[in-house]
């Protein structure tokens, strides 16, 4: 695993600080964005020969990375502003929280095994394919469970 994460690090970083670069427009922040992302994915030892495609789940995390970073930011400094939006913006955080913790309960609602499958597709970020392998059971099937999950968190949330 790590020669493989050395490869993929070697192969991507640059293209991946380009990439974060055009979503930020701050070349030192797009690297510690990149950064950040390939620490993360050494830190949860994720297995990459797992990935499908290590290179689209880099993208992705990188993406969402610099958006979550921007969104962070914008809070602070309309915390720092202090402007008429703070109470809206606060407001919204904690409707976010709130929905948070009622998606979490909901889940530990569901049978022992769709949950866990959920969990495994959500929260791990595994592929239908890579969840059937883990649980010696079929992709159609792994697909139904979380069909039959998302069919449930759906009715009881609206």
């Amino acid at each position: 695993m790590e020669e493989r994460f050395k490869q993929l690090y070697i192969q991507q970083f640059e293209a991946l600080c380009r990439f974060a670069n055009f979503y930020c427009g701050d070349p030192q922040l797009a690297q510690d964005t990149v950064q950040q992302v390939f620490l993360k994915l050494w830190e949860t030892n994720r297995d990459i020969t797992l990935l499908e495609n290590p290179t689209s789940y880099l993208y992705t995390s990188v993406r969402n990375q610099v958006l979550n970073d921007q969104r962070r930011k914008q809070v602070v400094t309309a915390l720092e502003n202090e402007d008429a939006s703070v109470p809206h913006i606060a407001e919204q955080l904690l409707q976010g929280k709130e929905l948070k913790r009622k998606i979490e309960y909901l889940i530990g609602q569901l049978p022992e095994k769709r949950q866990y499958i959920f969990r495994l597709s959500r929260e791990d970020k595994k592929s239908y394919k890579e969840i059937a392998t883990l649980l010696d059971i079929s992709p159609k099937t792994v697909e139904n469970q979380i069909g039959k999950a998302l069919k449930f968190l759906k009715e009881k949330i609206f």
